[in-house]
C-alpha cells in the first residue's frame, strides 16, 4: 500500500504544473487533471518530505513552499535561488509567478466553460434504428402498413415524404417525424414529451396520431388499438376543434387516406378533383400491390364490433376482457349516457359558488365506478374516463387520470396508464402539438 510519504514523493517528481487549488481543487474535468498535478490528501512528515526531494545542483535549488498551510492556501509556490545572482533570480521568480497566475486564471475560465458545455442537455444520435426508437419513445410498435405508406410517399416526393400529401391538406406527423429525421441530432426530450407529441385534446391513450389535416377543425388521423401489445385494430379520425367523437377509417393507412380523398373529392372544384383522382388511383394501385383491404369496415373491425361492451361518448366503443359466465370485467355505469352528459354539462357551466353542490351530484357516479373497479369490473373505470375525456370538461383532468391509470394498471396495460398521465398533465386545445 502506498504511504502518504511515497505519494508526496511521486507528487514532487511529477513534472506537470501544480494546480493552484492544491488539495482543495474542485475540478472534476479529466482534461484539468491531465494537465495539472495535485498534492496527496494526507500530509507527509517533514523529515521524509525533505528526503524525498530530488537532489539539485548547488547553483540552483527548487523548493515547494506552503503546500499544506492550514489546508487553505495550497497553491504550489515555486521559488528559484541562484547562488551567483540573487537579484536576477528574484526578478525572474516574480515574472514566472505572474505568468503562472495568468495561466491559472485562463485555465479556470477554460474549465468553467467546459463544465457549462457538459451541462448542456444530451443530444439524440444522428443515426439510429428508427423502429426501435419509435417503440422506446412512443411505447408502441407501428404496423407494417405504416412503413409501407412512408415508402409510398417517398415515391411521390422523395426529397420530402412527410409533405407528399400537402397538396390535399395532409401532413405526416407523430412517429413519422422519426422517419423524417426530425428527432436526429436534437436535444433529447423527456419521456413524457414523446408521449404528447401530436396528441390532441380528445385523444384517448389507445390512439396514436400519424396524419394532421386542417388546423381550423383540428382534423387528424391515427391508429387505434385496444391493447398496447397488440396491432392496431383500425384507424380513426377526429376534429379536435369540434368534439371528442372519432370515425372509423379502415384497418390500414392506405384505406384511411383513400376514404379521406373520396370525401374530399365530393366537394372540391373540378381542377382539384383531377389531382385528387390521380392521387386516389395511385393509393389504390399501391394498396392492391400490397394486398391491403381498403374497405371502411373490414371483417376484423366487424369482429371487434361484436365485442363492444359499451357505446362510449367517443363513438369508438369499449372492448375489454369480459367473462360472460362470471360477468366479471365490466358493469354499466350507474347513470345513463344522457344523465352523465347533463352532469358534465353542469360541471362546465357551474359558477365557483355552486361548484361544490354540482360536484356532490357527480360524486355518486365516481364512487360507484370506484366500487366496480374494486370488484374487478375494470372496464367501468375505462368507460367513465373515456366519457369525461370525450366530453371535454377541463376541470376534471385529474379525475380522468385517476380512473384511467387505475383501470389500465389492473388490466395490465401500463403503457396506456403512462400515456394518459402525461396527456392530462399537458392537455391542450392547440393544434400545434409538435415537440421538435
Amino acid at each position: 500500500m502506498v504511504t502518504p510519504d511515497e505519494e508526496y514523493d511521486q507528487y514532487v517528481k511529477d513534472p506537470r504544473v501544480p494546480c493552484k487549488f492544491g488539495v482543495e481543487c474542485y475540478q472534476r474535468n479529466p482534461l484539468h487533471h491531465q494537465k495539472y498535478k495535485h498534492p496527496p490528501k494526507k500530509r507527509p512528515s517533514s523529515e521524509d518530505a525533505k528526503q524525498s526531494e530530488p537532489e539539485q545542483s548547488s547553483a540552483k535549488k527548487r523548493k515547494i513552499d506552503k503546500e499544506y498551510e492550514e489546508g487553505h492556501s495550497s497553491k504550489a509556490k515555486v521559488v528559484e535561488t541562484v547562488s551567483d545572482s540573487e537579484d536576477s533570480a528574484d526578478e525572474a521568480g516574480n515574472i514566472n509567478e505572474d505568468e503562472e497566475q495568468s495561466n491559472d486564471k485562463s485555465e479556470v475560465k477554460s474549465n468553467e466553460n467546459l463544465e457549462k458545455a457538459n451541462d448542456v442537455a444530451p443530444q439524440t444520435p444522428v443515426q439510429f434504428d428508427k423502429k426501435v426508437f419509435v417503440k422506446e419513445k412512443f411505447l408502441v410498435d407501428m404496423p407494417e402498413d405504416f412503413y409501407q405508406f412512408w415508402d409510398f410517399c417517398k415515391q411521390l416526393k422523395g426529397a420530402d415524404p412527410k409533405n407528399a400529401l400537402a397538396n390535399v391538406g395532409l401532413i405526416l406527423v407523430g412517429p413519422y417525424d422519426v422517419l423524417a429525421n426530425k428527432f436526429s441530432n436534437v436535444v433529447e426530450k423527456s419521456p413524457e414529451e414523446y408521449l404528447i407529441h401530436w396528441r390532441y385534446y380528445y385523444d384517448p391513450p389507445e390512439f396514436q396520431t400519424v396524419i394532421k389535416g386542417n388546423d381550423s377543425t383540428g382534423y387528424h388521423i391515427g391508429y387505434f388499438r385496444d391493447d398496447p401489445n397488440a396491432s392496431p385494430v383500425f384507424l380513426a379520425s377526429n376534429h379536435a376543434k369540434k368534439n371528442g367523437e372519432f370515425s372509423c377509417m379502415g384497418e390500414n393507412i392506405f384505406a384511411a387516406v383513400k376514404l379521406y380523398l373520396e370525401e374530399m373529392k365530393k366537394s372540391c372544384d373540378p381542377f382539384k378533383k383531377m389531382n385528387i383522382s390521380k392521387l386516389l388511383n395511385s393509393v389504390e394501385i399501391q394498396a392492391n400491390k400490397l394486398k391491403l383491404n381498403l374497405l371502411e369496415k373490414t371483417p376484423n373491425i366487424k369482429e371487434r364490433d361484436k365485442k363492444i361492451l359499451a357505446r362510449t361518448f367517443n363513438k369508438i366503443g369499449l372492448v375489454v376482457p369480459y367473462n360472460k359466465k362470471t360477468q366479471l370485467g365490466y358493469r354499466h355505469l350507474c347513470v345513463s349516457d344522457k344523465e352523465l352528459q347533463k352532469l358534465l354539462d353542469r360541471v362546465v357551466k357551474v359558477s365557483d359558488q355552486q361548484r361544490d353542490k354540482v360536484m356532490s351530484e357527480v360524486q355518486p357516479v365516481l364512487t360507484a365506478t370506484s366500487i366496480a373497479t374494486d370488484e374487478c369490473d375494470f372496464g367501468t373505470g375505462v368507460e367513465l374516463g373515456w366519457d369525461i375525456l370525450a366530453h371535454g370538461v377541463e376541470t376534471l383532468n385529474s379525475t380522468i387520470e385517476r380512473f384511467l391509470t387505475t383501470a389500465y394498471e389492473l388490466l395490465d396495460r401500463p403503457v396506456f396508464a403512462k400515456i394518459i398521465a402525461a396527456h392530462m398533465k399537458n392537455r391542450r386545445k392547440d393544434t400545434n402539438l409538435c415537440i421538435v
